[in-house]
């Protein structure tokens, strides 16, 4: 374990202890149970009781974060608690309401093993405790090329002109985007120009979690409103240079999701279709348009429907319990590899 691990999970131990009277106890020895890795252990003492949970770390939370946390598995007999340097009151708030349990170095937590409740959240991170940085790989043109590259596994041996033409990246950007992959044990040479990808489902999760912070921010161009709420339904949106994501997407391949939003991707707000269902533009509407990154054909484009990586991301990105079912659905349907030892 790195050091950087154990550090942030002393740090969280010793601070929930103190900011509660209650015996908490860290064990760093773990032994590895079939597919699942935690970081170690946490026992709580409390009214001659205890429980032992098994420890995942993340040094930041995102909603992202946390809606891929809540479907992770755990050790049989354990339930999970989620370790982080800093917990901000709505990200508080939230795991609370899907039910993860966490702590973190403020002292901010939430533990609910009846009769043991807690629930603190406001704390103020330590002042001696800085954000953690983002890894380049994880900042928008690396999380471009990642993107083709989990939904392309071949381009992987591509030459990098190649790559860098398909995700709009500049030459040089893409060398250091392939080297800081290898360093980062995602990727590796395999002689006479061959390359492959190790460790496929900790990157997309990487992406699921870096997506909606870094890149979607730069993707929005206009948000609009309809007065009928199912005015996307019987509409063909490959004819208006379009294709659908998020929610509606999701609806549209699974059949177990009920729209409250509506993302289109499209390189510009599609005219004619606004002028046909009399969308009115808002800032504050629920139905966005941004614009596409990718240049690849995927298994869905026949359907006028972005890839499901894409829409995985975006429902997770919303930490909304229907939506994260489904998207497991979408994991589970187009994601999951038969070779991969998954959640």
């Amino acid at each position: 374990m790195e050091q950087q691990t154990k550090n942030l999970i002393v740090g969280a131990v010793e601070t929930l202890a103190q900011a509660t009277g209650i015996k908490v106890v860290y064990k760093a020895n773990v032994p590895k149970t079939g597919n699942v890795y935690p970081d170690g252990f946490v026992r709580i003492d409390y009214k001659n009781m205890h429980w032992d949970f098994a420890i995942q770390t993340k040094v930041r939370v995102t909603r992202a974060t946390v809606a891929i946390e809540k479907t992770q598995p755990t050790l049989p007999g354990h339930d999970r608690i989620l370790v982080t340097e800093y917990a901000t009151p709505p990200m508080a708030d939230l795991m609370r309401q899907i039910g993860l349990l966490f702590m973190d170095t403020a002292g901010n937590a939430y533990i609910n093993k009846p009769p043991l409740y807690i629930f603190i959240k406001g704390n103020k991170r330590p002042e001696n405790l800085k954000p953690a940085p983002i890894k380049r790989l994880f900042k928008p043109a690396g999380l471009k090329v990642v993107f083709a590259l989990l939904n392309n596994p071949q381009m992987v041996d591509w030459p990098y002109r190649q790559v860098a033409a398909v995700t709009d990246v500049a030459l040089g950007t893409v060398d250091w985007i392939f080297r800081d992959l290898k360093e980062m044990g995602f990727l590796v040479e395999m002689g006479g120009r061959k390359r492959k990808i190790t460790n496929p489902l900790p990157l997309l999760k990487r992406w699921v979690e870096a997506y909606p912070e870094q890149l979607r921010p730069k993707l929005g161009i206009e948000r609009f409103k309809a007065d009928d709420p199912n005015w996307w339904k019987n509409v063909d949106i490959a004819d208006y240079n379009a294709c659908w994501g998020g929610e509606v997407a999701a609806a549209k391949i699974t059949k177990q999701l009920k729209p409250e939003k509506v993302i289109i991707y499209a390189p510009e707000p599609p005219g004619k279709l606004i002028i046909e269902k009399k969308l009115r533009k808002t800032a504050t509407g629920d139905i966005e348009i941004l614009k596409p990154f990718w240049k690849f054909d995927h298994k869905l484009i026949h359907l006028g429907i972005a890839p499901p990586l894409l829409i995985y991301a975006d429902l997770m990105a919303t930490g909304d319990d229907r939506n994260i079912e489904t998207a497991e659905i979408i994991y589970d349907n187009y994601l999951a590899q038969p070779d991969r030892h998954d959640r």
